[in-house]
């Protein structure tokens, strides 16, 4: 049976800059090790960085100013997600399409990583396991 074999990330998208750096990295202690900016349609100029402590790994994002319209009003947390590992991407998926989630990404089985929309309204990830 395909499973989840762990946790790849939490991805919280940010309203406040300073504030949620003050809180991750110097209360929680994690540390910045990596950034990067995306390109695409709704995600365009918005800069992702990857903070670590242990074995712990949160994406903070930030939408590009120029793109604030295209997020919804302050509060909307339509990019605050977390993405597991599966063992089996192509057999979770067709069992998700089978009982009706719609998946964001149909090329799933190739891609090995979609997202859909859980039963409560969580966003949730999955990633094929190397």
């Amino acid at each position: 049976m395909a499973k989840v074999v762990g946790l790849k990330y939490i991805c919280v998208h940010i309203l406040e800059l300073e504030k949620t750096l003050r809180l991750y990295r110097e209360i929680l202690g994690f540390t910045l090790v990596d950034a990067e900016v995306l390109h695409g349609e709704g995600i365009e100029g918005m800069l992702v960085m990857g903070l670590e402590a242990n074995d712990c790994r949160i994406h903070l994002s930030l939408t590009a100013p120029e793109y604030l319209d295209t997020i919804g009003p302050i509060g909307n947390t339509n990019h605050n997600h977390f993405m597991l590992y599966v063992d089996d991407i192509t057999t979770i998926g067709d069992q998700l399409k089978q009982e009706g989630y719609e998946l964001e990404n149909e090329n799933y089985a190739q891609d090995k990583y979609t997202f859909f929309v859980g039963p409560n309204g969580e966003i949730i990830g999955l990633a094929q396991s190397q």
